[in-house]
């Protein structure tokens, strides 16, 4: 009688059992990263929705970090910094007519002409520099990956999806547009360094 059990066990154990490819036993081990599998969703539920809540006109942000008492109070005030060892990424709004669009490389830049006099760079991609969309968003840090490819790749799933929703708009000289977006800086800057858009529309 014991037998029979036991072989009944083993058969239902065997029942249960599948193949696996290699792709899914190496997810099995290392599962992927939660913040990297729901990077589309974060993109237009959090990242963009921060950034566009966060932002200010460019005259009034350079105003406002130009009378802060120093940078670790502007950043704290005005920006956002995981890390002390990170530069702060601030969010800006830029209203105006798109000046001149280079497409000359692959590392498009506009600039646009803000309503207050300020002529503002923008990245325009399809490849956007830098990680300040990345490191900008208070939901996520590099202590919830603990790897700097998976972090790299987290950065550059959130720069393809900017870059994406900027390329299908192909903004050109003339246009009257809304940009929101980020940049980062070290200290106190005079102007605003190149924007890297969250969200660029036309008006």
């Amino acid at each position: 009688m014991s037998r029979r059990i036991w072989l009944a066990g083993a058969a239902l154990a065997l029942a249960g059992c599948r193949i696996v490819s290699q792709q899914e036993l190496a997810d099995l081990k290392n599962p992927p990263n939660p913040q990297l599998a729901n990077v589309a969703a974060s993109w237009q539920q959090k990242i963009v929705p921060q950034i566009q809540h966060d932002a200010r006109a460019v005259n009034e942000l350079l105003a406002s970090l130009a009378a802060a008492k120093d940078f670790d109070s502007a950043c704290q005030q005005y920006g956002y910094r995981s890390q002390q060892e990170n530069p702060c990424v601030f969010a800006v709004r830029i209203t105006g007519t798109v000046q001149s669009v280079d497409t000359t490389s692959r590392s498009g830049k506009m600039t646009v002409k803000d309503r207050s006099g300020q002529s503002v760079v923008v990245q325009t991609g399809p490849i956007l520099r830098g990680t300040a969309l990345r490191d900008g968003y208070k939901g996520a840090s590099y202590q919830d990956f603990n790897d700097q490819v998976l972090f790299g790749d987290y950065g550059r799933a959130i720069n393809q999806l900017a870059a994406d929703e900027i390329q299908k708009l192909k903004p050109k000289p003339g246009d009257a547009v809304d940009v929101v977006g980020v940049f980062s800086s070290w200290d106190i800057p005079q102007n605003v360094p190149a924007v890297t858009p969250a969200r660029v529309v036309r008006q």
